[in-house]
Parts: structure tokens; sequence; C-alpha cells
């Protein structure tokens, strides 16, 4: 009744086909990872009078009296930031309160909770809805690209150029 089925018998004839050996992916140790450099921290409980000076972004959420510089870098007054000093930065947040100028060589931004007594210089400035700023605000321009050999200058540059019209 049930009959066991014949398989299929390889022909002798015909070559078996064996695949080559799959070498492993070569795998190279990943470069090691630095953490995102943590920005230095003036927190609410420090008062500092005197000169704060460095080399990485600082978040004020205490007291500093006196001046800050970090030329290079960002200073950023929180919302509980009192600073009675001249400030200057790459760029400048305030979200406290801040009475000197400042100097934010890209920008300088007030948040709405935001107080500034003094003058302002910068290249960009935004102003949130709500922040308070006394005194003057000095938007410089960023300096003309320097010019290359041949560009005319002077009065050659603002010369009308002769346009020729086509003849029909």
């Amino acid at each position: 009744m049930w009959r066991k089925q014949d398989e299929p018998k390889a022909s002798p004839s015909a070559p078996e086909v064996v695949a080559p050996p799959v070498a492993a992916p070569v795998r190279y140790p990943e470069p090691p990872r630095q953490a995102a450099p943590v920005p230095g921290n003036i927190s609410k409980q420090i008062c500092i009078k005197g000169e704060v000076t460095g080399s990485e972004d600082l978040v004020i959420d205490g007291e500093v009296h006196g001046s800050v510089r970090i030329p290079e870098f960002s200073v950023t007054i929180g919302a509980n930031g009192r600073v009675t000093a001249d400030i200057e930065a790459r760029e400048i947040v305030v979200r406290g309160r801040v009475e000197g100028k400042l100097h934010g060589k890209e920008r300088v931004e007030i948040g709405r909770s935001g107080e500034v007594l003094g003058d302002i210089q910068t290249q960009r400035i935004a102003i949130e809805d709500g922040a308070y700023v006394s005194g003057k605000v000095d938007i410089a321009r960023q300096a003309a690209p320097p010019v290359r050999a041949g560009t005319p200058t002077g009065t050659e540059a603002s010369r009308p150029i002769p346009i020729r019209a086509q003849e029909a």
C-alpha cells in the first residue's frame, strides 16, 4: 500500500559544487569617543568677586562681581544668575540679570526672563519678548571679505559697465 518513494540519486557524472568558505569581515577597533565637553558652572550658591577667565563654555547661575573674559567660548547667565561685570565672549546668552557691558563677538541673546543694564556690542542679537534692556546696542557689521588681486576697488568698482544693445 504505502511505499517509500525513492530519493533521486545523484548522477556520478555531475561534480559536487562546494562554495569556498566565506571569510569573516575584518573588524577594526573603533576610535575612542570623547565625551562632549561639559561647560564650567558657577552654581547659584556661589559668589565670585574678581576676574573670571577661561577657555571653555561657562554657565553662571550664581553671583559674579568684577569681569568675565572668555573670548573664544560662550557664556550663559542662567535664570538665577546675577552678574555685575563686563562680559566678553564669543556668544552671550542672558536669562538672569546683568549689570555691565556685554561684548559678544558673534552673538548676544537675551531670553524673556533676562535683564541687561548696560551697553551691548555684537554682530547679531536676539531679544525675546518680555526681556528688559536698558543701554545702547551697537550692532557691528561683519568685516568685508579681503579684496583679491585684479578686483576693481574704489571708484573703479562703482563705475557703470557699458552694455551694448543688440541690433535687430
